[in-house]
């Protein structure tokens, strides 16, 4: 038996008495979280709670006591921030409690010489039951911290312990163990359930404070017992007294004062901590606040980089006025300067506005943000920034507000920007000084703003006028008006000049570093190969553009959004598989908020027919409905238009029942767009009138309608068009009796359908056909394409740096159709068989062929064709 002179047995106690007490009223009525207990870390051997005062330390580990207690397993339960015999060896008083809880018995007797620790590590060995020591505001001297240690790592697994620390950093070696889960702040914080469940208030209030509060469980409650919510937190008297009586004054000068300086940074890094404040040895510092204090976390997005609570950094930010007074504007003059050396461009304008009306910031935010906008194309983090800024503020620097305009006009929200341009305008014409665009930054984004409000004939035009008059004194401008034409130029089919107004731009935005252009050049490249119908084409050019390292594809969401949409495109193409729910989603995400009139009825469309392969008409027609409302909301009529012609297709091909079928259909006198652009949609309205009357049993009128449409796609470029065409032409001619020509209509439309990848087009169409004639499907029901997946492409096929003229090339689609049954590995005859023709046909075909491609023989045609991408 042992005595301890100093520790009597019923000073231990009485001071386990009181833990008890003290334990139940931690616990009464406290939100419960399973997940920061043993419960949420079953293998944990010891739980390390490690954060600043605030985050409810002690009510987890009288938490985790009081579990034990409920199951009936050993528990001792110190709160060492209590009173007790202080001079009495920390570990000593420990060990002492372990074995009066444990084996009450050993604490008497008279032997002054054993070591209480020792008693204590034989009583937990010989423990049969689960033991559960939790010790709350441990001081972490050497002996105590030894002690530790020896019971983490010499006693049982039925043995636990559950530790918060005094001091900070006093516990880091016990934090290295294995078996040893450190919960900080990070775990410690609320979840948005739990500040609802623990302040029941309702929700919108209860998120507020937990956006502002971070979690922080005393900001949360201190906020909640207020009528305070969101940003006004800050100036509560009690979250300001905690903040300087609980959190600052558990640091040292040096500590403090790097804190308060770090918080007035845009990011905290301590490059930029020992340049905006001419310091050193910030590393260091900001290390200490990382891993002893807890009140700075490294960033999981960028290296080297800390973040801070969002309440505390304000509170530290009046903390700053309040120290350096007017001082503060020749700080922010040295963080935009860290920034703009490292050209982030976004964090400049924040610093810019939060200096208000200092000289030195106008030309600051002027620079930065149109290189933001204009320049990197930083559409929808811009969007979320600009609604933070008040209306005022924006035409104080017109740069804001002809920046606001753009990120606008590029969400689709084109009325809003024009307000905003008209507004700039009559604030300039009201000043009187310094309010000059010389640059003609303003016109240039309401020129450009019509073309992604799909005013596609103005946007050309004023484009065009805009190089005249600002091209030579504004270079980023002009590679801007450039893109955007050529983009024009995709979308009216004007093939045989996209070419060279791509290569023009693209020289114009690499001497410009214009990041945003080859986006939108990449953009236009792919466009106008969907709009052909050349799927594998379409293709090759995305995987162009991703390997692009001036399209910055992985770095500018907006134009990985794009691509996104292209990329679902290509895929509903493909027989082989089904886009997935995530790539549809993602998709129209991107299309219905910032897509322009080709993207979004493309990606729209594409998402429908995948819906219908799936079964669900019901979501394929709401998403049309969606379209619809979009483009009246907007006042985009040739979205409207499109949106009309292609639900009727669908609900002809599906059987649904839809109002938006009997209105009329576009007439000469709505089609007031770009001349391509209006012909397209005429070879549609064409094709479903014709479609209507195939339906009808009225062939004659079916004939004409549907040789109509295959005019108008052939002469827009349209090869899927025309494909839809052909078919719609054969059912009708089978149905008229002239059956070896509706057959040689759909051998010719099958091996177009395989040359371009574009298989689904065809069995879509065909599948329509036997809907609305059932009659023909005798003749529907005899080809056999073959399918390949589009994405599994030779792979000697050639990617070169700049696509061949679009609609080029050596050789005629029929040659083309040929050569494709020739490495399948038919013979002359049969080919002339399947294409309706005789064999002295396909020998012709093929001599045209040979000399064509410079080839040898018919195998070296088909490698050719292969490595140039023509079959």
């Amino acid at each position: 038996m042992i005595t301890i002179p100093s520790v009597t047995p019923d000073n231990v106690a009485d001071f386990l008495g009181r833990m008890n007490v003290r334990r139940k009223r931690l616990t009464q009525g406290c939100l419960r979280r399973e997940r920061l207990g043993f419960t949420g870390h079953l293998d944990a051997k010891c739980l390390l709670y490690k954060a600043p005062r605030g985050f409810g330390k002690s009510v987890q580990i009288a938490l985790c006591a009081q579990t034990a207690a409920d199951q009936g397993d050993g528990c001792v339960y110190l709160d060492l921030s209590s009173f007790w015999q202080e001079s009495v060896c920390e570990a000593d008083f420990i060990a002492n409690a372990i074995v009066a809880v444990l084996s009450p018995s050993d604490l008497s007797g008279t032997n002054t010489r054993s070591c209480p620790e020792i008693i204590a590590l034989r009583v937990l060995r010989a423990c049969e039951r689960p033991v559960v020591l939790c010790l709350d505001g441990v001081t972490g001297s050497a002996t105590t911290l030894r002690f530790l240690k020896t019971i983490t790592l010499e006693t049982p697994k039925s043995v636990r312990l559950v530790v918060s620390e005094r001091r900070p950093g006093s516990l880091v070696i016990l934090s290295v163990l294995s078996d040893v889960v450190t919960i900080g702040p990070e775990e410690l914080s609320f979840t948005l359930d739990e500040t609802r469940s623990a302040l029941s208030l309702e929700a919108d209030r209860a998120k507020k404070i937990f956006t502002m509060a971070g979690g922080w469980p005393l900001l949360c409650a201190l906020a909640g017992k207020s009528n305070a919510s969101g940003d006004a937190i800050v100036h509560l008297p009690e979250i300001q007294a905690y903040f300087e009586n609980d959190v600052l004054a558990q640091l040292s000068q040096p500590l403090r004062t790097c804190l308060i300086n770090a918080s007035w940074l845009e990011e905290i890094t301590a490059e930029a901590c020992d340049y905006a404040f001419k310091t050193d040895e910030s590393g260091r510092k900001l290390a200490e606040l990382v891993s002893h204090h807890s009140l700075l976390t490294a960033s999981v997005d960028r290296l080297n980089c800390f973040e801070i609570n969002r309440t505390l950094r304000a509170y530290l930010r009046n903390r700053f006025i309040e120290i350096n007074g007017s001082r503060r504007s020749y700080f922010l003059k040295r963080i935009a300067l860290w920034h703009w050396r490292r050209k982030e461009y976004r964090q400049v304008v924040n610093v810019a506005l939060r200096a208000r009306d200092h000289n030195w910031a106008q030309p600051f935010t002027d620079q930065a943000l149109l290189d933001l906008a204009l320049r990197q194309g930083e559409v929808e983090a811009l969007t979320i920034w600009f609604t933070g800024i008040p209306r005022a503020k924006l035409f104080q620097m017109p740069s804001l507000a002809a920046g606001y305009a753009w990120v606008l006009f590029f969400s689709q929200r084109a009325s809003e920007a024009h307000d905003i341009l008209d507004n700039l305008a009559s604030y300039r014409g009201a000043a009187t000084t310094g309010q000059e665009d010389p640059n003609g930054w303003a016109e240039l984004v309401r020129a450009i703003g019509l073309g992604t409000h799909d005013e596609m004939k103005a946007a050309d035009e004023s484009c065009a006028v805009w190089v005249e008059t600002y091209g030579m004194a504004n270079p980023v401008g002009s590679a801007a008006a450039q893109t955007c034409r050529a983009f024009i130029a995709a979308s009216d089919r004007r093939f045989s000049v996209l070419s060279d107004q791509i290569v023009s731009a693209t020289v114009l935005s690499g001497a410009v570093r214009h990041r945003y252009a080859f986006g939108w050049l990449a953009a236009a490249g792919v466009l106008a190969r969907l709009l052909t119908g050349d799927i594998h084409a379409a293709r090759r050019e995305i995987r162009r553009a991703q390997e692009n390292e001036d399209v910055a594809h992985e770095h500018t969401p907006f134009v990985k959004g794009m691509i996104a949409s292209f990329e679902l495109q290509i895929q509903a193409e493909d027989v082989s598989v089904t886009p997935d729910e995530r790539i549809v989603q993602e998709a129209l995400d991107f299309a219905l908020a910032f897509g322009v009139t080709d993207v979004v009825w493309n990606t729209v469309r594409s998402a429908v027919e995948t819906y219908i392969r799936q079964g669900d008409t019901s979501q394929a027609f709401l998403l049309l409905e969606r379209c619809r409302l979009l483009a009246k909301e907007r006042g985009l009529q040739r979205l409207g238009i499109l949106v009309r012609l292609g639900t009727e297709v669908f609900a002809m091909g599906t059987g649904v029942s839809t109002p938006l079928a009997t209105e009329p259909l576009p007439l000469g006198e709505d089609l007031l767009f770009l001349p391509n652009q209006n012909r397209a949609i005429q070879a549609e309205s064409a094709l479903l009138k014709g479609s209507r009357f195939l339906r009808d049993g009225k062939l004659g009128p079916a004939e004409r309608q549907t040789r109509k449409a295959l005019s108008d796609f052939a002469a827009v470029g349209d090869q899927r068009g025309e494909i839809r065409a052909q078919y719609t032409l054969a059912t009708t001619l089978y149905l008229m009796g002239e059956e070896k020509q509706a057959l040689k209509r759909i051998a010719d439309a099958d091996l177009e359908a395989q040359r371009l990848g574009a298989l689904r087009s065809l069995i879509n169409r065909r599948h329509v056909l036997r809907v609305i004639r059932p009659e023909a499907k005798a003749l529907l029901g005899r080809t056999r394409i073959q399918t390949t997946k589009i994405g599994k492409l030779p792979q000697n096929v050639q990617v070169t740096e700049l696509p061949i003229a679009y609609g080029s090339a050596p050789i005629g689609q029929k040659q083309m159709a040929v050569l494709q049954l020739a490495a399948l590995g038919l013979s002359n005859k049969e080919i002339a068989a399947r294409l309706h023709v005789s064999e002295d046909t396909v020998k012709w075909h093929f001599r045209k062929i040979l000399r064509a491609l410079e080839a040898g023989n018919r195998t070296e045609a088909v490698l050719i064709a292969r490595s140039a991408g023509l079959i």
